[in-house]
């Protein structure tokens, strides 16, 4: 009875040995991922540059296309479609919508330059050439044109 009371006791206590020494290699393989993890965290996004040639070698220089340029005058519909459409195809700030043959009637009949003067100097709410200060006074020209031709 003394031998299986030992073995017993020996038994629990190489249970005890091999819980814990697992239970220290899981805690030591967390704590090395945790440290993996912390590390990863705080690593630096970069580096200084204390040389010409390592600021070369770390940010190449990133050529930008050129800007398209029109190669002419924009149509009248597509100075309305950038600048007019806005307001010209909803009646905001009571524009005269395109296509509205009463609200341009009177319009119309007060003439082509009083139109282009309205269009370039701005007219009520409306800025001078529709906000878009680069038409030149062809395009704004045709842009009037275009709203009159659809609304006659």
């Amino acid at each position: 009875m003394g031998l299986n009371r030992n073995g017993g006791i020996a038994t629990v206590l190489v249970g005890f040995l091999l819980s814990l020494l697992l239970a220290t290699a899981a805690i030591a393989d967390e704590a090395s991922s945790s440290e993996a993890s912390i590390l990863e965290r705080i690593k630096p996004l970069g580096m200084v540059a204390t040389s010409a040639d390592e600021a070369q070698q770390a940010s190449p220089v990133v050529e930008e296309p050129a800007p398209v340029v029109a190669a002419g005058p924009m149509t009248g519909e597509q100075v309305f479609n950038t600048a007019c459409m806005a307001c010209h195809s909803t009646g905001a700030a009571g524009a005269p919508k395109v296509g509205d043959v009463a609200a341009w009637a009177p319009r119309i009949a007060q003439g082509m330059e009083v139109l282009f003067e309205h269009a370039t100097k701005g007219f009520k709410a409306m800025p001078p050439r529709g906000g878009s200060a680069q038409l030149s006074d062809e395009e704004v020209q045709s842009a009037i044109s275009f709203m009159v031709d659809n609304s006659k």
